[in-house]
């Protein structure tokens, strides 16, 4: 039976236990969803009944249970909501369901109450504390882990109140210059995030001040010499400074060059960065529309803009060694595929191994193309629309593999199943590249079971296939770009078209926030979507819902 929602999927991406700048045990588990969620559930009417200062707590000590003890009021709501506290401090924000978003802020508000409010017998006795650990360290590394796990809740597009967030933001800060001070180092060039997710919330907040103003330059300059920044958060502080600026009526060249530099940016990568993150920076509830976007064509700008072959050529250009971008790094294309772009002699060095045979396959598809142009053949067109259209967009939506594949509920399937696709060349249908070529008919298969498929496919020989994925997913895993990746391996054929094994690849932690869609051929074609593949030969099935 084909499966029709998400809730039927239940994912082999576990929920992940993590804290920054601490090892936790190789057995750490947890609390069951189920647990946590009954402990949510209490909140209402414990805020209402309270379980107040004075609530009594018993614990054990080398000698039995203690007496009963009071406990302030932070710390009765930790002991009457374990598995809750547990899971908000533990717990990825990501691994959280939406039904426990506001479970995890009250708990990771009050925990950090339970920090700030208790003294060292009772933050032991209760095991915040462990024996051996040093109160004000153990006290440094929770404040700031619970403080990030909470001010990201509080500052989401979903749930968007980052000024709750602000007093956590300047907790933090102060808790990171104490720090740094210690060290002798600039805090924001040690830990830009955390100043421009706090210069975030202020003018998400609507404060467009001097202070504001400084934080944000700050952040920028902690970010452009930090290897953990990306292109959004680069753009989001540079479009929160123009903001400030033109509330504050700065018009010096400065701001001008700032402001056309993102203006250009937005229009030419409108969906580099995630849409519901741009809406929030640029659409303020009781705030003036932001500049930038009145430039851009005001709140209609959403809706006019698109993904097109070319804005996906744009999202997928990066250095595929260590995944950085424009304008950070300077990329220049692998002069023999001309596809695969690197920032440095050494990124490319560094990943020659396992790019070589696929660079060796693409320039050979180049200079065949030359051949086919400089004779005037007919089918010139058709094999440069194809060479181009096969490594951008699997089709329309290039989501539809990830659904195809299940890899949301198996992330393993990358490795182990091969989507197929009967595919049609359709010049006329439009004048964006990815429409040039529709997906007749799909399948999802094993690997393993279709091998005698490819090899016939591609032309080689018995034993080749196997060595053809396992030199893709090579490649794949040599990609430093800071996050697990899944492969997506797919084949491509059709009448008059070469065969092509091609593979990309998902982040972990962008597949856990892409929810399941059981209509993904839909999705694929401008028109009507896939057939179910039917040449396979006799007695292989579609794997598509055999998990």
């Amino acid at each position: 039976m084909a499966v029709t929602s998400a809730e039927d999927l239940p994912s082999k991406l576990a929920p992940r236990a993590y804290l920054d700048g601490i090892d936790l045990p190789p057995n750490f588990q947890l609390p069951r969803l189920d647990k946590v969620r009954e402990d949510a559930a209490k909140i209402a009417q414990l805020t209402r009944d309270g379980p107040g200062a004075g609530a009594l707590g018993i614990f054990k000590t080398d000698k039995g249970p203690s007496e009963p003890t009071l406990l302030n009021e932070p710390l009765a709501y930790n002991m009457r909501l374990p598995h809750l506290f547990k899971w908000a401090y533990f717990a990825q924000n990501d691994d959280t369901p939406d039904d426990l978003h506001e479970g995890c802020i009250f708990a990771l508000g009050m925990f950090i109450r339970v920090l700030q409010e208790c003294n060292e017998e009772a933050l032991r006795r209760v095991g915040h504390i462990l024996p051996g650990q040093e109160l004000v360290v153990a006290k440094y590394y929770m404040v700031m882990n619970a403080g990030y796990k909470l001010t990201r809740y509080l500052t989401s597009p979903e749930i968007d109140r980052p000024a709750e967030a602000l007093p956590y933001f300047k907790m933090l800060a102060e808790e990171d210059i104490r720090q740094n001070a210690k060290e002798g180092s600039i805090p924001w060039i040690q830990n830009p995030i955390l100043y421009a997710k706090y210069a975030d919330a202020l003018v998400l907040s609507g404060s467009t001040d001097n202070k504001t103003k400084l934080m944000i330059e700050h952040a920028i300059e902690g970010l452009m010499k930090s290897d953990l920044k990306t292109t959004a958060d680069i753009i989001r502080m540079k479009l929160h400074l123009a903001r400030v600026r033109h509330c504050q009526g700065i018009k010096s060249k400065e701001a001008k060059e700032n402001e056309d530099s993102v203006t250009k940016f937005l229009r030419k990568n409108p969906n580099l960065i995630q849409r519901a993150h741009l809406k929030q920076a640029l659409i303020r509830p009781g705030q003036p529309e932001h500049h930038i976007l009145t430039a851009l064509g005001g709140p209609a700008w959403f809706d006019n803009t698109k993904e097109t072959f070319k804005s996906q050529e744009r999202a997928e250009k990066l250095c595929r060694t260590c995944g950085g971008r424009e304008p950070q790094k300077t990329l220049v294309r692998c002069g023999g595929c001309q596809y695969i772009w690197y920032c440095s002699k050494e990124c490319q060095v560094a990943n020659w191994k396992f790019h070589k045979v696929s660079c060796s396959e693409m320039s050979n598809g180049c200079k065949k193309l030359e051949a086919l142009q400089s004779s005037g053949s007919n089918n010139a067109q058709r094999t440069a629309d194809w060479m181009k259209w096969r490594l951008g967009s699997l089709g329309a939506n290039s989501l539809a593999p990830i659904h195809a594949l299940g890899l949301r509920r198996d992330p393993s399937r990358g490795r182990t199943h091969i989507l197929f696709c009967q595919v049609e060349y359709t010049p006329n249908a439009s004048r964006d590249m990815t429409h040039k070529f529709q997906i007749a008919s799909a399948g999802v298969y094993r690997a393993k079971d279709v091998m005698p498929e490819i090899e016939a496919a591609l032309h080689i020989n018995s034993g080749e296939g196997k060595e053809y994925i396992d030199g893709l997913l090579a490649d794949l895993d040599s990609a430093e770009l800071g996050s697990e990746i899944v492969p997506v391996i797919y084949l491509l054929l059709g009448d008059g078209l070469e065969t092509w094994l091609g593979s990309t690849g998902v982040p972990q932690d962008v597949l856990r926030r892409i929810p399941y869609d059981p209509k993904w051929r839909k999705t694929m074609n401008k028109d009507a979507p896939p057939a179910e593949m039917r040449f396979i030969r006799q007695g292989i099935q579609d794997a598509e819902h055999i998990f």
